[in-house]
């Protein structure tokens, strides 16, 4: 499994479609994509205002593996969140940012759900379960990709805080370190 400090950093803000991976959430406790509800994962994005995840373009896949019975992969799109306990504790956004609040569709969560189901029925410890953010971005107005940082935080059910993934990535490094593109604009 890759490390999620070098995937999140050098992948999250490609202008038309990244992927993050999350293999490990070393500043939230162990996230265990088999056994913790990962359909009701809390996903915020804390951007600079006019810089804006695209909803229903962003997706999440969520990868199983049971050697020996086959694989299931699902790529569930990310829709805006209910405001719920967690989102109402937030504090203020910064000066200039904004939150975009994301989870899954109802069909999306059922399939990661029994995606987790099947990998349950195999007693051995080969089976296992990646996930990757694909986040697509869109900017309304000029941004200068040297100023620009983004933060994606999320947060399991039950949980009373987010817990940052990727922390202040400047934008510029992003897109040096992936050949750069531009971001299209907002509708």
């Amino acid at each position: 499994m890759r490390h999620l400090i070098a995937g999140l950093c050098l992948a999250l803000l490609l202008g038309g479609c990244s992927t993050v991976n999350l293999d490990t959430a070393a500043k939230l406790r162990a996230l265990d994509y088999l056994r913790d509800d990962v359909a009701s994962l809390l996903i915020a994005f804390d951007v600079p205002r006019g810089l804006a995840p695209i909803e229903d373009v962003s997706t999440l896949n969520f990868d199983v593996v049971v050697p020996g019975e086959g694989e299931r992969h699902i790529k569930a799109a990310l829709v805006r969140a209910e405001v719920d306990d967690v989102a109402a504790n937030l504090a203020a956004p910064g000066a200039g940012r904004a939150y975009h609040l994301f989870g899954f569709a109802k069909a999306d969560q059922a399939a990661i759900r029994a995606a987790q189901s099947w990998a349950h029925g195999d007693t051995g410890a080969s089976s296992h379960a990646t996930i990757a953010l694909v986040p697509r971005f869109c900017k309304s107005g000029a941004l200068d990709p040297t100023q620009v940082t983004i933060s994606v935080l999320v947060a399991l059910p039950g949980q009373t805080q987010l817990a940052p993934l990727v922390d202040q990535q400047l934008l510029a490094d992003v897109l040096a370190a992936s050949g750069g593109s531009d971001l299209p604009a907002c509708a």
